[in-house]
């Protein structure tokens, strides 16, 4: 075996520099989960009966991208300038508002946790092969 490690040496060059290319991958990764996430919460946050506010809720749910401090990140909930964006109370109702908890932000949070690590999974892949390969 040759003592040359040139080619080692430029892979790990290469692997230090795809930091600085992982950006746009995470980007995507947060932006598709919360996509999903506002779209389990919208179909979760139904509420069979009511008019008003609570009757508009799940359409008061959207999501915010944020880019904060060399952070990407995302806001998902209801938007309180929207129809329905106060009936967020919903989600944690212990009843006396002749509703049951609706659960719907919890559950769309554990419905694509998996999916979320999987999609960071792939952006980290992603920016290496972009940087190794070219």
């Amino acid at each position: 075996m040759a003592d040359d490690f040139h080619e080692l040496y430029e892979l790990a060059a290469d692997l230090t520099g795809a930091g600085d290319k992982i950006g746009p991958f995470v980007k995507k990764a947060v932006e598709v989960t919360a996509r999903h996430m506002r779209d389990d919460w919208r179909q979760g946050a139904e509420v069979g009966a009511g008019d008003g506010f609570s009757s508009d809720y799940a359409s008061s749910i959207f999501y915010d991208m944020k880019y904060e401090a060399g952070s990407i990140g995302a806001e998902i909930g209801p938007e309180l300038g929207r129809p329905g964006g106060s009936a967020g109370f919903l989600e944690e109702a212990p009843g006396g508002v002749l509703a049951s908890p609706q659960h719907a932000g919890r559950d769309a949070v554990r419905a694509n946790e998996d999916d979320f690590v999987r999609g960071l999974e792939i952006a980290q892949f992603d920016a290496m092969r972009k940087v190794v390969g070219g």
